[in-house]
């Protein structure tokens, strides 16, 4: 059976009669929203909370429902929850069980697209040429000490410049301001949209990025600190060089060679491998000691700090391991 409900022309008596719908799409429904079926019902109401979450529901309730779940009033009636939605990005995450992406993901993702796609728009009517360094490298077998060297003389970011700023924020807003300034769209939220309710998730996604000649994209995850920001950043500066649009795995443990490689380019664009081996070398004493000098000289984690020591042959893959493991 087919069911479809105009709100505005449903009669009272509609509004009272009581629907029987499954208890599978109303759990779906309720997750959609970030809650469970058991919260929502209570939400309606708690005299009837148990019988909501039979299925069970007059109307009037499905269309409480369907409000406070989020999603179309037609889909509480399907037999079982609807498809998950393709991906629109390539999705780097390479976690052995990765957390599926969100309705709140998708919002966001929604939100960045439609003000890239605008803009890129009002550039191409504007008849602006497109931006030479995306894809810059996306045929060509360079290192990432060659991709770091251009993004940083494209945004024009010094090793005087990082170790003037005060802390990583300061250094996050440096490399955003070059990088809008460059015509990169940098966005940063911590929330869906101004929904303060709707916390976005580290261990959903960090950031994203979206590839495009005329307005590439990043997104950064506010809910993140500010050194994983700048890092971030940096990831998804070289997926724009490199040509890719994607949802990212920064994470130490990736298994992907693409992202290890991203991770890499973004580590040398931070600390160039000459800075470091010189802040690694100036200080005496253990590792510890070695890593703490050179962080508070470069404002990065202490992830890319490892990172580089265990490339430049400064720490052993044991002891890397231990700190991420």
């Amino acid at each position: 059976m087919t069911w479809c409900y105009t709100f505005g022309n449903v009669h009272s008596s509609q509004m009272m009669e009581t629907l029987k719908l499954s208890p599978e799409i109303l759990e779906w429904a309720a997750d959609q929203s970030g809650s469970t079926l058991e919260e929502i019902a209570r939400k309606i109401s708690n005299r009837r909370a148990a019988v909501i979450t039979r299925g069970e529901l007059t109307t009037a309730e499905a269309v409480k429902f369907s409000k406070f779940a989020g999603v179309p009033f037609g889909y509480l009636f399907l037999d079982s929850p609807p498809d998950h939605r393709k991906l629109p990005l390539a999705d780097f995450r390479t976690l052995v069980e990765p957390v599926p992406l969100s309705k709140d993901f998708y919002a966001t993702f929604d939100d960045i697209e439609f003000k890239q796609n605008w803009y890129r728009t009002y550039l191409q009517n504007e008849q602006v040429a497109p931006l030479d360094f995306v894809g810059r490298f996306a045929s060509k077998q360079s290192n990432a000490i060659v991709i770091a060297k251009d993004i940083r003389h494209t945004l024009s970011i010094s090793d005087d410049e990082i170790q003037a700023q005060k802390n990583a924020d300061a250094l996050y807003s440096l490399m955003a301001s070059r990088a809008e300034a460059n015509g990169i769209l940098i966005f940063k939220n911590g929330i869906v949209g101004n929904n303060t309710r709707r916390a976005l998730s580290v261990k959903e996604f960090r950031g994203f990025v979206i590839s495009d000649r005329y307005a590439p994209a990043i997104f950064i995850n506010g809910v993140d600190a500010p050194t994983a920001w700048v890092f971030t950043l940096a990831h998804e500066l070289a997926h724009i060089w490199l040509g890719e649009s994607g949802i990212s795995d920064m994470s130490p443990s990736s298994e992907d060679k693409h992202e290890r490689f991203c991770n890499a380019i973004a580590a040398e664009v931070l600390i160039p491998s000459e800075k470091f081996l010189a802040l690694w070398d100036a200080v005496d004493g253990d590792v510890d000691r070695k890593m703490e000098f050179v962080r508070s000289h470069t404002k990065v984690s202490t992830y890319v700090i490892a990172r580089r020591a265990l490339e430049m042959g400064r720490i052993s893959r044991d002891y890397y391991n231990q700190l991420y493991k």
